[in-house]
């Protein structure tokens, strides 16, 4: 009974934590979790919670190193950790006289990650996310690439974009 030997009540538990989300839903416009959803949107709707969950992304952190880093007093980073955790956006401990907040999990920094990959989308000809690095440019396989200008005034100037070269000499 080899299996039976290896067999970890927590490891078990992991594992199937581990690959809940690999089980793809499809929501529909009746879904009961609609409501839901739009008031964690609506706790994210502040720049100063986003910037909390950023930060957060990088581990534990207590209030006042929280606030100091942010630039913000401490009260007022106390208040949104405060409507955040009521969202179950974060979670807190206490030890001693201080308060850690850690964010719930991680599908909290996805959501503000593809708040920001739309962001860069709604502001960026070729927006970060979707950028080469600049090391990579060259030697990339046949791909060409040319600086462009968008001629937009609500775009940025310039962007590296890759070639079609048989768009090219068509």
């Amino acid at each position: 009974m080899l299996g039976a030997s290896l067999y970890n009540p927590r490891m078990s538990t992991y594992y199937i934590h581990m690959f809940e989300d690999m089980n793809i839903h499809e929501y529909g416009e009746n879904n009961a979790y609609i409501e839901l959803a739009a008031s964690v949107f609506s706790l994210l709707s502040d720049p100063t919670r986003l910037r909390i969950i950023l930060l957060l992304k990088n581990g534990e952190f207590p209030v006042g190193e929280i606030a100091h880093r942010l630039g913000k007093r401490q009260a007022v980073i106390s208040q949104h950790l405060a409507k955040m955790r009521l969202g179950k956006l974060v979670l807190a401990r206490q030890e001693g006289t201080y308060v850690y907040y850690r964010l719930s999990d991680e599908h909290v920094s996805a959501l503000v990650d593809q708040a920001i990959y739309q962001s860069e989308h709604i502001v960026d000809v070729v927006p970060a996310h979707h950028s080469i690095e600049s090391s990579h440019l060259q030697g990339v396989g046949n791909t060409q690439y040319v600086s462009v200008s968008s001629g937009d005034a609500n775009q940025p100037a310039s962007a590296t974009v890759p070639v079609n070269e048989e768009l090219c000499h068509e």
